[in-house]
């Protein structure tokens, strides 16, 4: 039955987002990726991380009030060791908002998309 589950999500997870960028699954793909815009925001996830999985429809959500401004994408943490070393991402969901390449605010664990919400328009506003 695991094995169902497991497989049904990564099945979800494969759909394509009109506001999110391609899973990030690689190290170099990630580094493209930051500097692909001015506003970059990467979600860091796990197919069997529970929490990622509840916080997926929220960063969906996210993504299509700023796709206009900035790029979404999602990190794929077992695919991307050096770069989930170098990010700290010991407690997924991890949510990075990047400016210009560079880390401006971070989230650990499930956050309300309010608040990210919030924060980016804050961010955007600088």
């Amino acid at each position: 039955m695991l094995y169902c589950t497991l497989f049904s999500y990564t099945q979800e997870t494969e759909k394509k987002s009109r506001f999110i960028g391609p899973t990030i699954e690689s190290d170099a793909a990630f580094e493209k990726a930051i500097q692909s815009q001015e506003y970059v925001v990467v979600d860091f996830w796990a197919v069997w991380c529970r929490p990622c999985q509840l916080f997926a429809p929220e960063f969906e959500k996210i993504a299509k009030k700023f796709y206009k401004k900035a790029s979404f994408y999602k990190l794929n943490v077992d695919l991307c060791p050096a770069t989930s070393i170098k990010y700290d991402a010991k407690m997924i969901p991890l949510i990075v908002i990047f400016k210009n390449g560079k880390e401006v605010k971070r989230y650990f664990g499930l956050t309300a998309k309010e608040r990210i919400i919030f924060d980016l328009e804050g961010i955007m506003k600088r």
